[in-house]
């Protein structure tokens, strides 16, 4: 494009001293049809930069600019819309009308089946939108989708632009509301965004797009519930409680309203579904599983103590899900969705283990699953593998404790023996197993430790010999070589506090030192309560010297700056504030490990706590 004209028509003038912008696309008529690198004509550039006048004056001499699209196949149309130059569009548009180009260009689509509605949907431009839609002469019109699928009404929902949704719903006829992506309709787009508002507008609109299903075969219910929205479960339900029975899913992996609102932990969005359908709690999910079987596997213990509360709840305490397995046994270190998956370590915390389970009258904890396990057998084997002990047990006699008990014969003194030694085994194997997982987890947490040790040691050791103030260099004087500042009371304390952190420090790394002596010559196969137990206890004495150490490195910092800013109260005092902030950061973070200590329950006492 021509210099001059680009830049006429970047500045929006119709003349610029040497040209005139009439004259010249006047003189040459494919002056007019001169692009940037981008394919823009001098149309698409006055467009982007919101000239309204300037178009005009285009367009009055060469009409047909109005259709002409650049490399992205965009019109001027398209380009004033995304960037919502509301006059433009309105000059574009009215120009069009009189060319009979109208139809053609609100249509027209760029490379990605855009029209200027979807840019100015997309882009929030509502008085763009305005003017669009009013000037489309037909208003049965239904805007189609571009090639990912999406709708000006889909595009509207999913931003959350609830005034252009409701004036697109107003102004067309027939707006497409078809599948977009991923199968989703546009209330699909506006509950998974959460934009509630739009989901009420849309769903009062058309009642039937509460129904539609989207790839994975859920409907907006489904996500109103697993996103919490209980203003539009409310919404939805209150037109048709039915939908809460629909399966999500496929057909052989689905689940329901219900199971969804028990895995996310929401007791208002249960309570909302049991009120519109008070017997959707009985539902099992493609796993033959109830709303208990799923609070316990996502750890919801708060719902589940809601839940047991009532009569109708406690019913499904025993119930079994496909496996055999009662929420018990879930709860007991089971096994959930596929059986070589084992519940984390969290799981074991007592705020996930609610005594209105544990304790429950109908918890039956001698019930037997498909494989012959009990909720103490599954917890007494909780690991992925089978161990050996539980060979040694198969060895010692063929029968199981559970085919036993499936057929209700009483179990004979000689299969109690060898269940009593197979215990012992279990017992002392997991014991083995815990104890060397905690000399583990002691021995990685020492070697952070012992670096921030030594790193204490070296700094404090060169701050005995960097001393605040300097040494007394004057050959004549008696005190030569000596502290220039050792009559201060600042400095004394300085040099106290730095030999406690140096002492200290050292202690750490000794203590370190001995755990890695202790932890070499100890057994790598078996490991006792013993030598973790020593361990522990030289962890928690270099622990306690290394919070010393800090203590006495902040004291050593705050009076070495006070001793050597004692002229200058002020900065001194300044100093000291900023530097005794530290401790206060103590005693929150040791708070903090305290509450932390205090919520998590050892693997040994994990039996007594659950189904004792």
């Amino acid at each position: 494009m021509d210099p001059t004209l680009y830049k006429v028509a970047v500045k929006g003038i119709t003349s610029d001293g040497d040209l005139s912008l009439v004259e010249y696309l006047k003189r040459d008529e494919e002056n007019g049809y001169q692009v940037t690198p981008k394919g823009n004509t001098v149309l698409h550039v006055a467009a982007l930069y919101g000239h309204s006048h300037f178009v005009g004056e285009v367009l009055k001499i060469i009409p047909a600019l109005l259709c002409h699209q650049n490399q992205r196949n965009e019109s001027a149309l398209h380009i004033a819309a995304n960037e919502g130059h509301t006059e433009v569009v309105r000059v574009l548009l009215s120009i069009a009308s009189e060319e009979n180009y109208k139809e053609t260009l609100v249509r027209m689509t760029n490379e990605n089946g855009d029209t200027a509605l979807h840019k100015a949907v997309r882009s929030g431009h509502f008085d763009v939108v305005k003017i669009i839609l009013e000037k489309e002469e037909d208003p049965e019109y239904e805007y189609p989708a571009n090639k990912a699928g999406e709708t000006p009404l889909y595009l509207a929902a999913e931003s959350g632009f609830c005034v252009i949704l409701r004036e697109i719903l107003k102004s067309c006829k027939n707006p497409n509301y078809a599948a977009g992506p991923f199968g989703r309709t546009p209330l699909h787009a506006a509950v998974v965004l959460e934009h509630s508002d739009c989901a009420r507008l849309l769903w009062q609109w058309n009642n039937s797009l509460c129904e539609e299903p989207d790839k994975w075969g859920w409907n907006p219910l489904h996500y109103a519930v697993k996103l919490g929205l209980t203003g539009v479960v409310s919404d939805i339900l209150g037109w048709k409680n039915s939908l809460a029975y629909l399966r999500a899913g496929s057909e052989n992996d689905w689940t329901t309203a219900i199971h969804i609102a028990a895995s996310e932990g929401y007791e208002n969005v249960l309570s909302e579904l049991l009120q519109h359908c008070p017997d959707c709690w009985e539902m099992l999910n493609s796993r033959g599983q109830n709303a208990l079987h799923v609070a316990v596997m996502n750890e919801k213990a708060n719902l589940l103590l809601e839940l047991l509360k009532s009569q109708n709840w406690g019913s499904l305490v025993d119930e079994p899900d496909n496996d055999g397995n009662t929420p018990m046994h879930l709860l007991a270190f089971g096994k959930y969705i596929n059986k070589d998956k084992i519940l984390p370590r969290e799981f074991t915390r007592r705020k996930y283990v609610p005594d209105e389970l544990r304790y429950h009258p109908k918890a039956k904890k001698m019930t037997f699953n498909k494989d012959n396990q009990t909720p103490l057998d599954i917890l007494s084997r909780a690991v992925t593998e089978k161990s050996k002990s539980e060979e040694e047990y198969d060895n010692l006699y063929p029968f199981r404790l559970g085919q036993f008990g499936r057929r209700g014969f009483k179990i004979k003194s000689q299969e109690e023996e060898a269940l009593k030694t197979w215990r012992r085994h279990q017992t002392k194997w997991a014991a083995n197993e815990y104890w060397k997982n905690e000399r583990k987890f002691i021995m990685e947490i020492a070697q952070i430790h012992l670096v921030v040790a030594t790193l204490l040691m070296t700094i404090t050791f060169a701050a005995g010999f960097t001393l605040p103030g300097g040494f007394e260099s004057d050959p004549n004087s008696s005190n030569k070589g000596m502290a220039i500042l050792i009559s201060k009371t600042a400095f004394r304390a300085f040099v106290v506090s730095d030999a406690i952190a140096f002492s200290c420090s050292a202690g750490a790394v000794v203590s370190y030192f001995i755990m890695a002596l202790i932890n070499k010559y100890s057994s790598e196969d078996t490991v006792s309560e013993d030598t973790v137990g020593a361990m522990s206890k030289f962890a928690n004495v270099a622990i306690l010297l290394q919070l010393l150490a800090m203590s006495a490195v902040v004291i050593a910092f705050v009076t070495g700056m006070y001793a050597a800013l004692a002229h200058s109260i002020g900065l001194a005092v300044t100093v000291c504030a900023i530097g005794c902030i530290s401790f206060l950061l103590y005693v929150v973070r040791a708070f903090r490990i305290v509450r932390i200590s205090q919520t998590v329950i050892r693997l040994d006492d994990l039996g007594e706590e659950i189904l004792v």
